[in-house]
């Protein structure tokens, strides 16, 4: 849990990435906004590189979460699925639309702290494989290997999570888009044509 200074920078680093963007944003202008002086600033960050990374890392975990919680007032496997996925969505579009520079900022990232995005996109798969584990115990999903399953399913789906295309897409294309999809996903993954049962 970092302290409420920290977060507070994060804040005002945020704002600044999105509106003049990660390459022309400096310390000095960050601890300006922040009203505190550049030394202090460095107590909490040793560079603007681990600032964007501490941003990128606290937003990709409220992403994670708000997936999970969504998904946990569902039933049905595939309801699951979806929630989580819509939830992710929605949360990286307002995020895209709010920001000119997001684009810049992901690619910093990847530069620098690739091993991070790589974390947090195991995160996710995990997360996505717990939900069908969860539909194979309930008979709804047809036996298989969540894991690679969530992989394939994460990988496929990256679309709804590059800033690029969140950007250059209406959101009700996008989640009109995931649902057809999902839909084509169900299909293959349903227990119903193997056991004769409900999915």
């Amino acid at each position: 849990m970092i302290s409420e200074v920290a977060s507070q920078i994060l804040d005002v680093a945020e704002r600044r990435f999105a509106d003049y963007g990660y390459n022309k944003t400096t310390m000095a202008e960050i601890a300006a906004d922040c009203d505190m002086s550049v030394g202090n600033l460095y107590r909490h960050y040793d560079s603007k590189s681990a600032i964007a990374a501490a941003s990128m890392s606290r937003f990709l975990d409220l992403k994670l979460q708000q997936g999970i919680d969504a998904a946990a007032k569902k039933f049905r496997t595939c309801e699951k699925m979806s929630a989580f996925l819509l939830a992710r969505l929605r949360l990286s579009y307002a995020r895209a639309v709010d920001s000119r520079h997001l684009h810049e900022l992901v690619q910093a990232i990847d530069s620098h702290h690739s091993q991070l995005l790589f974390q947090q996109e195991q995160k996710v798969i995990d997360a996505m494989a717990a939900i069908l584990e969860a539909g194979i115990a309930a008979a709804e999903v047809a036996p298989l290997d969540a894991q690679r399953t969530a992989y394939l399913l994460h990988q496929s789906l990256l679309r709804y999570n590059h800033p690029l295309s969140l950007k250059r897409n209406p959101l009700e294309q996008l989640e009109a888009d995931l649902f057809d999809t999902l839909t084509l996903f169900y299909t293959g993954i349903s227990n119903i044509n193997r056991t004769g049962g409900q999915s």
